[in-house]
């Protein structure tokens, strides 16, 4: 066993080294969201928005993950301004697009894409010229470490039965998944983050004998098990947060539901056991909240007819931080 769990030391090693490159643009935008509650709010807004249209369209966690490093690493070289909440919206249509385009074979057209209660619809050349200064502000780095990194990496060389490796794999990509939207974990190094996910899933899969997987999780890691220990519990707090809103969601949603076969359709499509139906039951609650700012047909969306890319670059790129 020791023998399979060190055989790939250089290519750790090689991940390690990328995650420390991206620790300034960490810094950075932790201390924007701290600083200003309001991009936090919009950050918060835009990466459940992301997941949403990720589930919406059965792309891959890695997709989503993408879309929101995308996110991130942009924020933390925006200006953001109060007067300007479609700009945010912008970005997250931008950024889920490059991701599907690295990742996906089949990617939506751009207005398609703009589904699960968007704020604003914008036109396909608005959304391209954002990509490319997304692209631009992040030097066409498109492969970045993150979270699913670790994992793939060590998953394959914890030695676990082939339907207990894939049922891990799944249950950390949807533990990551249901996390990723709360501003604090961005603190977290990739490593910390799939190592504290790993650590809270292998309790589930391996109950039996979970103390010696954690041990061989923190032996190939070499992170700082303190930290480790606090995002593992940040973990625990979120979760049981996300599972009590989900709770209440799904209570709203069973009262709305109409006493007819249509109504039990509408109930049994909503299961608690997928990612989609979080999308679902999420996008419910939003529409129960308040009325959408538009009605996607023909003559009602509004298409938000934006300044040219030079304009929208000066604002994002030259404005104070």
């Amino acid at each position: 066993m020791e023998q399979d769990l060190f055989w790939e030391d250089d290519e750790l090693l090689s991940l390690f080294s990328k995650e420390q490159d991206i620790m300034l643009t960490h810094l950075n935008l932790i201390n924007k969201l701290h600083s200003d509650p309001n991009l936090a709010m919009a950050r918060h807004e835009a990466v459940q928005w992301i997941l949403r249209v990720n589930a919406h369209y059965a792309f891959s966690p890695l997709t989503a993950v993408l879309s929101v490093n995308f996110l991130d690493r942009f924020l933390s070289n925006l200006h953001f301004q109060k007067d300007k909440p479609w700009m945010t919206q912008l970005v997250a249509v931008a950024c889920i697009s490059v991701a599907a385009k690295v990742e996906e074979t089949h990617v939506p057209l751009l207005l398609d894409l703009q589904v699960e209660e968007t704020k604003y619809v914008f036109e396909a050349k608005t959304i391209q010229r954002m990509e490319l200064l997304v692209l631009s502000t992040l030097h066409w780095k498109m492969n970045p470490v993150t979270p699913l990194s670790f994992l793939d990496h060590i998953i394959r060389r914890l030695g676990l039965k082939n339907h207990l490796h894939w049922e891990f794999k799944r249950r950390c990509e949807r533990l990551l998944l249901s996390i990723i939207s709360d501003s604090r974990f961005v603190c977290y190094l990739p490593s910390v983050l799939a190592a504290a996910t790993m650590l809270n899933v292998i309790n589930h899969v391996e109950p039996c004998n979970p103390i010696e997987y954690q041990n061989q999780l923190m032996g190939v890691l070499k992170i700082s098990k303190e930290k480790v220990d606090e995002c593992y519990q940040l973990i625990l707090e979120s979760t049981s947060n996300y599972n009590v809103q989900n709770s209440n969601r799904k209570r709203r949603y069973e009262s709305i539901i109409p006493r007819s076969p249509k109504g039990v359709m509408d109930a049994t499509f909503s299961c608690d056991s997928s990612n989609d139906s979080w999308a679902v039951a999420e996008s419910v609650s939003s529409t129960q909240s308040q009325k959408p700012l538009f009605k996607k047909n023909s003559i009602e969306i509004q298409q938000l007819r934006l300044p040219p890319i030079n304009r929208v670059a000066v604002d994002v790129l030259t404005s104070p931080r």
